[in-house]
């Protein structure tokens, strides 16, 4: 018994830090609104890659993506469950889901994209507004 009660303190913090780690959060994702420009890239072949990130609801994002040059043509995608937690970003997509880290000044994310067929990486900068 002893040994479960060493452990309620270290417990207690966390869930007292809970409310602050969700603050950030959606102190983040409202920085993240608006338009974003990269590229995605798969094994040699790439292309341009612009995500649009319309509306912040606490750490959910909302928006839409364009994918440039795939080897289906140029498509246009949606988001409206994207989740921003800490410094990490995943956009859960009907077509292509993507994650990405911010860098540390909030003006650019790095990260990867997946398809039901293929993986690669991903580059974005914050277009100014």
């Amino acid at each position: 018994m002893l040994k479960t009660l060493r452990f309620l303190p270290l417990a207690a913090c966390l869930v007292a830090l809970a409310p602050v780690a969700q603050a950030d959060d959606a102190a983040t994702a409202a920085k993240l609104v608006g338009t974003w420009e990269g590229k995605w890239t798969y094994a040699d072949m790439g292309g341009k890659l612009v995500v649009k990130i319309e509306s912040a609801t606490g750490n959910v994002l909302k928006g839409s993506s364009v994918w440039f040059g795939t080897a289906v043509g140029d498509f246009k995608d949606t988001f409206t469950k994207a989740k921003v937690k800490g410094q990490k970003v995943e956009f859960p997509e009907p077509t292509m889901d993507f994650e990405a880290t911010l860098s540390e000044d909030g003006t650019a994310m790095e990260g990867n994209w997946t398809s039901p067929i293929a993986s690669g990486g991903l580059k974005l900068t914050r277009k100014a507004d």
